[in-house]
């Protein structure tokens, strides 16, 4: 059994969606019945747009590493998403100095691997974000198919 990440409960509750990072300033959610509905990190305000950085601007090994240490708090899997670019920014990952930014199969492998050795029982989902907004990957897309 694997608790699962809380993103779309937090919007509502105007809270984040526990260890995970945010994934953009203002979450732009599609509902079926009404449209577009905007959700802000909670708490975004002038003087606090400084404390947060995107889910896909963060390196992911640190998001793995405070899961790890919660899981041994935790007696089920705690299950975290990795947020991916489809262009991994210069300097987040020491292993593609000089290589291509292109994100790859092996750049996936190196952090659930890593993921693995930290005590991970889980990773639930990988979302890639393509750079263009309007393309952004869902869950529901195939990641494989993606890169």
């Amino acid at each position: 059994m694997t608790v699962a990440p809380t993103g779309s409960i937090s919007y509502i509750n105007e809270a984040s969606s526990s260890l995970h990072p945010i994934v953009h300033l203002i979450e732009n959610r599609q509902e079926e019945n009404i449209g577009s509905i905007y959700y802000p990190a909670p708490h975004l305000d002038n003087t606090t747009i400084q404390y947060y950085e995107s889910a896909y601007d963060t390196d992911m090994r640190h998001v793995i590493d405070i899961y790890s240490m919660a899981q041994k708090h935790v007696d089920q899997g705690m299950s975290l998403t990795l947020f991916m670019r489809s262009v991994i920014p210069e300097g987040l990952y020491e292993w593609k100095n000089g290589k291509s930014n292109n994100m790859t199969t092996r750049d996936l492998n190196r952090l659930r691997n890593y993921a693995w050795t930290k005590g991970i029982k889980s990773i639930y989902y990988v979302r890639t974000h393509t750079g263009d907004d309007s393309k952004d990957m869902s869950i529901n897309d195939c990641e494989s198919c993606v890169i």
